[in-house]
């Protein structure tokens, strides 16, 4: 037997935005499965769905164009407004790939979608990342997500590209830094009923965003043990420029995360051979009922 089809991940569409740059997209069933034996039988006689939880799991570099989706809320995005589709570019035998405007591609279509970030990350003169999760919604029983042929529509690109940049804690910068991590700590609400195969409810449920620093520096960084009270903290994400290396300071093009209000304590330092390097966590909270804890900014300068 020889090989007919390959395909090679090309992007996720949003309504017909195309995002080219994924790093990594893993749809999956999540499938529960009933599996049945006669009693006293060691082998099963019966299989059937018990249900299935589809998801589209995928990491970007493309921060920008991955936070333009969340326009209500700096966590979750409601894309049910138009299709969400995973999209695969067929490889050509004695070839690349083939042209775009064929229809001999593939794409996984949600037709009613949910999604949140679970981590934005960067370490120094590393490749700054978001990883979220795509979650698949079924309205009337129908399977949420849908396999098919499709040409691939949009412009394909690959510009943007991001690196740690500084942090300021408590209108101080904080200097040294070497990576952070800032986890959402999205918990989801997906629920079914009737005996239906798919949830036909799916929301968030509760965050607890923390924010973990790694610094060279003071060990502790200088803070108390027992938790330092946080009245607002900046962390950017520096933009890279193609044919150079990063944008300046004062260009609007890099990426700005606050967070009013939380509390901040060294976690612990390492060492050894090596120079000592503090991790901060620093746990987030809202200022305010009916406030977020965290604000997203794409497009602004770094001051």
């Amino acid at each position: 037997m020889s090989v007919s089809k390959l395909y090679y991940l090309a992007g996720i569409s949003f309504g017909g935005t195309l995002v080219s740059e994924i790093q990594d997209g893993t749809p999956g069933t999540n499938t529960e499965e009933l599996v049945a034996r006669p009693s006293g039988s060691p082998h099963p006689l019966f299989r059937s769905v018990r249900g299935q939880k589809p998801g589209m799991p995928f990491t970007s570099n493309a921060l920008g164009a991955i936070l333009a989706q969340f326009s209500t809320s700096a966590f979750c995005a409601d894309l049910s407004g138009a299709n969400t589709d995973l999209l695969f570019r067929q490889g050509k035998n004695l070839g690349f790939r083939y042209a775009d405007n064929l229809s001999d591609h593939y794409r996984l279509r949600i037709a009613k979608a949910f999604l949140y970030w679970e981590t934005i990350a960067a370490d120094h003169q590393q490749d700054a990342s978001i990883a979220c999760r795509v979650v698949a919604v079924s309205t009337a029983g129908e399977a949420p997500i849908v396999g098919g042929g499709t040409t691939i529509a949009g412009t394909v690109t690959s510009d943007e590209w991001y690196t740690l940049g500084p942090t300021k804690i408590n209108g101080t910068w904080l200097g040294n830094e070497r990576g952070f991590s800032l986890a959402s700590g999205v918990q989801t609400e997906e629920i079914g009923a009737g005996g239906q195969t798919y949830d036909s409810y799916v929301g968030g449920k509760t965050t607890d965003p923390v924010l973990t620093l790694r610094a060279l520096g003071d060990p502790w960084g200088g803070y108390a043990a027992g938790g330092t009270a946080l009245t607002n903290i900046v962390q950017y994400l520096r933009r890279k420029e193609s044919d150079t290396h990063n944008y300046a300071d004062s260009a609007e093009q890099h990426i700005k995360i606050t967070c009013p209000n939380g509390l901040v304590f060294p976690e612990g330092v390492s060492g050894g051979a090596d120079p000592s390097e503090t991790t901060l966590r620093i746990g987030l909270r809202s200022a305010s009922y009916g406030t977020e804890p965290v604000a997203i900014e794409t497009g602004v300068a770094i001051a």
